[in-house]
């Protein structure tokens, strides 16, 4: 044979070998593929929690505030000493007319004033006293109100004649004023205090809000509320009502399944003096996407679908997915032309506005893809990155506004303890996380709205 026929002999064998080599990461012969899994990163996250503020008002209207100044003062206001060397009497002889305005209580005690001096006595007249009270409670949670006298009625005489002389009766309960006003305003701080109790009446709604609420038996949904500090406001005055409001803030979250386990009871903490506080209440309405329920939803849209070229099949045949840090993992069994286990990384997004749940930057694990470059890199180029994009999503928006609509019904008015009662409102929904963990993706939004604790 000559040399000529030999070399073309050596290169026909040549190129033959080489396009089977070409073939064999693509056909039957090229063996079964497995690429190691990612390694572990970081350990499992806890789901983040946002405060709420549940407002525990304690209100009183101007009628409740004149019948409770009527049992705060004596009927006898004032027994002593009086200008010109007499002595006077004072008495409640009416109903105590309130009314708010200018940050404070403005009051009229109608009275009835005798004067008398030695022998001699008055007969009774009568008069309105006018005082204004500008109540505050400090951080010991005692009643503090300053007491300030404002004005008589214009229905005195001019002048009242008692035996040998001749008095001015304004000039003589003006006269009286300071001791009946140093009187009245210690009489006024104790009873206010006695009365009021707002730290036991705190104390009770801090209690009783530690306790799981059932908001629905029939499928068992629970309000479950951790307080963890007070905040007092200022005190309000407005249409003629006075508000006394406390922020209890608070961890709140609705649960679904059997009555959570109590807790061992929080002390009532320090009460904290505040200018303005955040009345945003906000109850975490939480859904749990199993990857268990998402592969059996996406697998049957994906399961034999060809990602193969033109020449070669490459059929999908099972998928698993787990959470590995902050990223969902894709482990993807393939069989055809290319078969073998890879692995894909993506990140699971939530849209609180539409409501789904998808996954985003779809991408070969960094193993599976140094495997793939050397033996099959045009796979790395196909469509499988985008088809199981589209595919791991789901539509959310029923189950969470479900979730919604229940907690806002239940809420409207619940039954926290005998004669306590929690009333909210909720108004909009925020996202707050998506926590990745093993077995599960957590969702967490925020139903956000006002509540109040209603003492009654």
């Amino acid at each position: 044979m000559s040399i000529g026929k030999k070399t073309r002999g050596f290169a026909f064998a040549l190129l033959t070998a080489l396009f089977l080599a070409s073939c064999a990461g693509v056909g039957p012969a090229a063996g079964r593929f497995a690429a190691p899994p990612p390694g572990p990163e970081g350990a499992q996250k806890e789901i983040p929690r946002e405060l709420s503020t549940v407002n525990l008002a304690v209100e009183l209207s101007a009628t409740e505030l004149s019948r409770a100044l009527e049992r705060l003062l004596p009927k006898e206001l004032y027994r002593g000493a009086a200008p010109g060397g007499m002595t006077a009497r004072v008495l409640r002889n009416g109903v105590i007319r309130v009314s708010v305005a200018d940050e404070a209580l403005h009051f009229s005690v109608p009275v009835s004033v005798s004067c008398s001096y030695g022998i001699f006595e008055t007969v009774p007249f009568a008069t309105e006293i006018r005082f204004k009270l500008r109540p505050r409670i400090g951080a010991d949670w005692k009643v503090d109100a300053q007491l300030t006298y404002t004005g008589l009625s214009d229905n005195l005489a001019e002048a009242i004649k008692l035996g040998p002389l001749s008095f001015k009766p304004r000039s003589v309960v003006e006269g009286m004023l300071q001791p009946l006003q140093r009187l009245l305003a210690g009489a006024v701080n104790r009873k206010l205090n006695d009365e009021l109790s707002v730290k036991n009446q705190v104390a009770k709604a801090w209690g009783a809000a530690q306790a799981p609420v059932l908001l629905d038996a029939a499928r068992h949904v629970w309000l479950v509320v951790t307080p963890t500090a007070l905040n007092l406001n200022p005190l309000s005055f407005e249409k003629d009502r006075v508000k006394i409001s406390v922020g209890m803030q608070t961890f709140a979250e609705v649960v679904v399944g059997p009555k959570p386990l109590p807790k061992a009871p929080l002390p009532l903490p320090e009460l904290k003096l505040t200018t303005a506080t955040d009345r945003t209440f906000r109850v975490a309405l939480n859904s749990e996407l199993f990857y268990n329920d998402l592969r059996s939803i996406a697998l049957p849209l994906l399961r034999d679908k060809d990602f193969g070229r033109a020449g070669s099949k490459v059929l999908l045949k099972d998928l698993e997915l787990y959470g590995n840090g902050d990223r969902l993992i894709v482990k993807v069994v393939t069989a055809g032309s290319l078969e073998g286990t890879f692995y894909l990384t993506c990140r699971p997004v939530f849209d609180p506005g539409t409501g789904h749940f998808s996954v985003r930057e779809v991408d070969f694990d960094v193993q599976s893809r140094n495997l793939l470059v050397t033996t099959a890199d045009w796979f790395l180029h196909g469509s499988i990155r985008e088809t199981i994009g589209e595919k791991l999503n789901l539509d959310l928006s029923q189950r969470l506004k479900q979730a919604q609509e229940l907690a806002g019904k239940h809420l409207s008015k619940v039954r926290v303890a005998e004669g306590i009662y929690l009333r909210g409102a909720l108004k909009t929904v925020k996202l707050s996380a998506v926590v990745v963990q093993k077995e599960k993706v957590c969702i967490r939004v925020y139903a956000e709205g006002e509540s109040s604790l209603v003492l009654q």
